[in-house]
């Protein structure tokens, strides 16, 4: 017995199993210009440095500065101990502070990261890319 269309049938079937790379490189993408756009701005480099870092079949990572998480989930009021001496120019580098102790405040959240994800979700579902690739495939 032999079976009618199944090299047609491999190719739909290798076409489902690589859906994630080409659903996750455009799902990484739009979440990462997501996030440059929801990000707060100050100097601009937070909102630079983020970028899709890979896509393969199983995930796609987005990457940004270090300093992303603690915008997206602020931070707690501490202290800095400096050993010996904390260095700061202010104005434009004109005047030197120096301390040895020195309190930051608490930051609050402002999330980007989460929203911009579900929201990339949203736009394009999964299921069409899939179905486009099924039916390239043949």
């Amino acid at each position: 017995m032999s079976l009618q269309g199944g090299p047609e049938f491999r190719r739909r079937l290798k076409a489902i199993r690589l859906t994630f790379k080409v659903y996750g490189k455009g799902w990484a993408d739009g979440t990462a210009e997501g996030m440059r756009r929801r990000v707060p701005v100050a100097t601009g480099r937070l909102q630079k440095s983020i970028r899709r870092k890979s896509a393969t079949q199983r995930k796609a990572t987005v990457v940004g500065h270090y300093t992303a998480n603690f915008v997206d989930a602020g931070s707690v009021a501490h202290d800095i101990d400096g050993k010996p001496t904390l260095i700061f120019r202010v104005d434009g580098g004109s005047r030197t502070i120096f301390a040895r102790k020195v309190h930051k405040q608490r930051i609050g959240a402002r999330r980007f990261k989460r929203p911009a994800a579900l929201a990339e979700l949203e736009r394009h579902p999964m299921k069409q890319t899939m179905i486009d690739l099924w039916n390239k495939a043949a």
